[in-house]
């Protein structure tokens, strides 16, 4: 087959295609056709495929199937976020308003709020300066003054201004603040004079001259005008028609009025009270204290015993005192409820089915065992607690004695109590008998009755009643009742999605909503249930047929059909996948089986001892003399190079490196090492001699590690590994942690500055931190805003690192 053309060629089949086939490619740059796997013609070929050559239509990206690093940066402008589109939730702390103790330099951009915490003051950055923000019509300031009298002098802190007045000093004793005497004009300080003061009026107050009267002046003191001798007691007294007492005489007991029943006045206790010494009325009895239900009282009213209250001493009773709370069934004698106390409907209520729909409208049962009869149909109902439940002569007198063949004439099954009254499956009816009597058998299968049956035509559901005498069983004609039954009276409950309340509103509906058999139209998502399949028949009616079905998925998955016409490959097809088919740069290497071999005699003929490689381009082979491995040379035994070697890239060495250097003697420089996780070794770009750990150095230049900034907070954790200088500015008052995986030998010092509010405190956590003179010379930091303190450090041992200070560093 080797001289066939490539059309004459056989067909390989889709399914059946593996990543080590071979395809013709012609090489433009040879001039000559070659071989190339389909894996790597996939593999390679998509790197061919032109820029900007493949539609976005043709690319489907699947939900949230855009990673966060795809996007570029500042790629997503203004007009691409919608309006009303970022919500609070995608607002970062203070992104529109700043809060601050301390005004920044500049705003984030013009229009950025910050409120000054200290005295919760706002400002907006207008894109040059800090603008206070001031309420429409607000008070700016607040101006005092020490022009008159009242010195007025305000005070403004944190946004609130207290006002203070003080009327100045007088300039002599018993001056106050008046105008002039005689008219209008300035207040001043002066003395007060008699026309500053109104005369007092008999419904005002104001000044007045004490001139006799029974009054009289002692010196600055009003006085009565009379002296008497004085007394301690209470005294009945004589006064003068100005109301001046004149003289005086101790109360006897004629002085006093006697109290009557409409009048105050003294009295004389009486039966069953007393006075004490001191005045004092009181009850003459005497009883023990507490709560009764029942008490003696004597003559004058008053309690003498106390008791418990009896049932004796309760009267009867009419009911019309009773006019709430309930009478438990238990206070009710046996047989007490006569007939006459029930109230219509009590026990049995009446209703019935509508005139028109004959659908039965139960009421609320109000009791278990509440009858309900339905005066249309005649019907007797019981309600059990939940619903009213139909009381029927079957239940209750008819007996179901079995089934009835009426094309045979035997009975086709026999109950328990059909069997004990002599009923027999597969047998003939029995004759009517008292000891069958109410016992019925229902016909299942159509025919006509002989024998003791009824020689009649018969049909399900007949029933056949034995009346106890005669000589066939009685016939109950339900067939010819049923069938005579339309759908539309026939009621329905409307469950799931039919809404329809009779058989034939459901049916209709039904037909209305029903899927077709032909070419039916499916709207929505179709879901089949577990363990569904869809089977198609074909074109022939026979036994096979082709079933859909699905391995079962943890998880949603969708399988989406592309927008072509062509048959579905599965993974049993042979043949089926044709070259048409496989997008250029489609087989990538991974799809080449390992097993694929190429014959030497594919490829091109070269020179003796010559090695195959790609081209300068890569896309094609060629054979040379120069080795150039672009991937990973793997030589067993001794690889010896005669001259100069060069890496371009990676050089992987699994065990030392030796080096003989400028002369071959038994000395040599091993370079090892053994390390349990991925490392670089960063060589410096300058000519120089590397250092050796354990080995006296002399530097010539500057060696320096970069600072670590330690993370503020309640703790600064400090970790000497990271390096050897620290830096951190305090926030708050902090601990200094204990320090971890410090090693002997290691120093360094640890910056530490104040943020813009100061008076920050450090302490020191552990006992690992040592200083001169013990802890309690522990250095105190500046306090000052922005201060610099340097702690210096030489770490002696893994649990003692000796610190000394540098304060206010400045």
């Amino acid at each position: 087959m080797a001289d066939l053309k490539i059309s004459e060629l056989n067909a390989l089949a889709g399914s059946a295609l593996a990543t080590g086939d071979l395809v013709a490619v012609v090489d433009a740059s040879a001039s000559e056709t070659k071989k190339l796997t389909v894996g790597d013609l996939v593999a390679n070929g998509v790197t061919l495929i032109s820029d900007d050559t493949i539609p976005g239509a043709k690319i489907l990206f699947a939900a949230g199937g855009i990673a966060t690093a795809d996007i570029a940066d500042a790629a997503i402008t203004t007009a691409k976020v919608a309006d009303d589109g970022i919500t609070a939730a995608k607002l970062a702390n203070e992104s529109t308003v700043d809060l601050v103790t301390t005004l920044p330099g500049s705003g984030a951009f013009t229009g950025q709020l910050a409120v000054d915490t200290d005295d919760n003051t706002l400002y907006c950055w207008n894109g040059s300066a800090w603008l206070s923000l001031k309420a429409a019509g607000s008070i700016n300031s607040v101006a005092g003054s020490t022009v008159g009298i009242v010195d007025i002098t305000v005070t403004t802190t944190s946004g609130a201004a207290t006002i203070a007045a003080v009327i100045n000093d007088t300039s002599a004793a018993n001056q106050f603040l008046a105008g002039p005497t005689s008219a209008g004009g300035t207040a001043t300080y002066r003395t007060i004079d008699g026309s500053d003061i109104p005369k007092a009026t008999s419904s005002a107050k104001g000044g007045v001259i004490v001139n006799g009267e029974g009054l009289r002046m002692d010196s600055n003191t009003i006085e009565v005008d009379n002296d008497v001798s004085a007394s301690s007691t209470h005294h009945v007294v004589t006064y003068s028609a100005k109301g001046l007492i004149t003289g005086g005489r101790a109360l006897t007991a004629s002085d006093l009025p006697a109290a009557t029943s409409s009048a105050k006045g003294a009295v004389i206790p009486g039966t069953g009270l007393a006075v004490d010494s001191s005045g004092n009325l009181n009850h003459s009895n005497t009883v023990s204290t507490g709560t009764f239900t029942k008490v003696t009282i004597d003559g004058q009213g008053h309690v003498t015993t106390g008791a418990t209250l009896a049932a004796s001493d309760i009267p009867d009773l009419a009911a019309s005192k009773i006019t709430s709370g309930t009478i438990p069934s238990d206070r009710i004698a046996s047989d007490a409820v006569t007939a006459a106390k029930l109230s219509d409907s009590s026990v049995t209520k009446f209703g019935g089915a509508g005139a028109t729909d004959n659908i039965v409208t139960f009421p609320d049962g109000d009791f278990k065992g509440q009858f309900f009869f339905d005066e249309k149909n005649e019907d007797l109902y019981i309600y059990t607690g939940q619903s009213f439940l139909p009381i029927t002569v079957i239940s209750g007198n008819l007996i179901n004695a079995g089934t009835y063949n009426a094309n045979t004439n035997l009975l086709s099954s026999v109950t328990t109590a059909g069997s004990a009254a002599g009923f027999t499956s597969g047998a003939a009816l029995p004759a009517p008998a008292g000891t069958n009597l109410n016992y019925y058998v229902v016909v299942d299968t159509s025919g006509t009755g002989s024998g003791n049956a009824p020689a009649v035509a018969l049909a399900p559901p007949d029933m056949l009643i034995s009346l106890g005498t005669g000589s066939t069983f009685q016939l109950i004609d339900v067939s010819n009742a049923i069938a005579g039954q339309t759908a539309a009276n026939i009621s329905v409950v409307p469950v799931g999605g039919v809404a329809a309340t009779n058989v034939q509103s459901a049916i209709q509906e039904l037909d209305t909503e029903k899927i077709g058999a032909a070419s039916p139209t499916f709207t929505g998502t179709v879901l089949l249930g577990q363990n569904a399949v869809l089977a198609f028949e074909g074109s022939a009616d026979d036994a096979n047929e082709t079933t859909i079905t699905v391995t079962n998925p943890t998880a949603d998955r969708t399988i989406t059909f592309p927008d072509v016409t062509g048959n579905v490959v599965t993974t049993g097809d042979t043949g089926t996948v044709t070259s048409t088919m496989i997008a250029n740069a489609t087989i990538a290497n991974a799809d080449i089986s390992a097993s694929a071999e190429i014959a030497v005699s594919k490829l091109a003929n070269g020179s003796a001892r010559q090695l195959l490689q790609t081209d300068s381009g890569g896309s094609g082979v060629e054979f040379t003399s120069n080795v150039d491995v672009p991937g990973t040379l793997d030589v067993t035994g001794v690889a010896t190079f005669d001259s100069t070697s060069t890496f371009a890239g990676v050089a992987t060495f699994n065990a030392n490196i030796v080096m003989e250097g400028t002369s071959a003697d038994d000395h040599e420089l091993t370079l090892t090492c053994n390390p349990t996780a991925d490392v670089t070794v960063t060589l410096p770009n300058a000519t120089t001699t590397l250092a050796g750990l354990a080995v006296a150095q002399s530097y010539t230049k500057a060696q320096r590690g970069t600072p670590v900034a330690l993370s503020d907070g309640a703790t600064i954790a400090v970790d000497l590994s990271l390096g050897n200088n620290f830096s951190v500015t305090l926030g708050g008052n902090r601990t200094l942690g204990d320090p971890t995986n410090a090693t002997a030998g290691q120093s360094g010092v640890i910056v530490v500055t104040q943020d813009g509010t100061g008076s920050r405190t450090l302490a020191y956590a552990g006992s690992k931190y040592k200083f001169a003179g013990g802890s309690s010379s522990a250095p105190t930091l500046t306090t000052t805003a922005g201060a610099v303190d340097v702690l210096a450090y030489y770490v002696e041992s893994s649990t003692r690192i000796t610190v000394t200070s540098l304060l206010n560093v400045s």
